[in-house]
């Protein structure tokens, strides 16, 4: 097979750009979503995705909004995620190469951030690759400046197949970048953080009384926020709020935003 990307590759990437859009308020089912559709799109077996602080990637507890798919077994799940709990150094051989590449957007396989040797002597794979059955994995890491953030993906094959083609990296290395282009533009349009909770909450369908009970707050702060929202779009109700509110770049939800985190004012 071609290692070019062809028209009906680039086609499923923004067909699943597209269903990431709908269910974009839900962090976790979108991201999920993204895994089941983008893993046999490039011949994954399991997939990992979620979010963190920039330059924290190296820290799996600061990880959020992390979703896992794919696994053959539950123990095979333990097995790898066993990894997330252990601190010691030289545990991983990839991590130099990862820590070298820093804060920057990239999608590399296995063979790129370590060689065969380090990598099949290694801690990691012969006590949490093996025993869940998987061996060569691609990541990618997409650096979102608007929110000093990270989302990345990160795909496994089973361990008797062979690494990831230049045409699977450039797939998943394409859907990482129009992802980080919609949360460029979204981030131009962007409101002031209990405004944009509020808004999103009513798009997904939530009544005003709702909105307080997520966002634990009283109904008439909330009242107060649906007020200044139509009045910052001169709007006089909530279909025409919603309407105006549809004609703006829509992005997928990250964790980060929704509390606020690294957000840059």
């Amino acid at each position: 097979m071609s290692n070019s990307v062809t028209w009906q590759d680039a086609r499923a990437v923004f067909r699943l750009l597209d269903e990431l859009k709908q269910l974009s308020h839900e962090p976790l089912a979108w991201r999920r979503h993204l895994l089941t559709a983008l893993s046999p799109l490039v011949g994954a077996q399991v997939g990992l995705a979620g979010e963190v602080a920039e330059g924290r990637f190296l820290e799996p507890s600061s990880h959020m909004g992390c979703v896992d798919t794919g696994w053959g077994t539950e123990s095979e799940r333990r097995a790898w995620m066993r990894a997330c709990e252990r601190t010691q150094l030289a545990l991983d051989p990839s991590d130099a190469a990862v820590a070298q590449l820093g804060v920057c957007s990239y999608t590399r396989g296995r063979e790129q951030l370590a060689d065969d040797r380090s990598w099949y002597r290694s801690v990691m794979f012969n006590e949490h690759y093996r025993p869940a059955l998987l061996n060569h994995y691609l990541l990618s890491h997409l650096h979102v400046p608007e929110y000093r953030a990270v989302h990345y993906v990160f795909l496994f094959k089973a361990r008797s197949e062979g690494p990831f083609t230049e045409r699977e990296r450039q797939i998943v290395h394409h859907l990482q970048g129009e992802l980080g282009e919609l949360w460029k533009a979204a981030s131009g349009a962007r409101l002031p953080r209990r405004l944009q909770q509020t808004l999103t909450l009513l798009q997904a369908g939530y009544s005003e009384k709702e909105v307080a009970e997520r966002l634990l707050i009283s109904q008439g702060t909330v009242h107060d926020y649906c007020k200044a929202l139509h009045k910052r779009w001169k709007v006089r109700s909530r279909a025409e709020l919603l309407a105006r509110a549809r004609a703006f770049p829509q992005a997928p939800q990250l964790v980060m935003q929704d509390q606020g985190a690294g957000k840059k004012e």
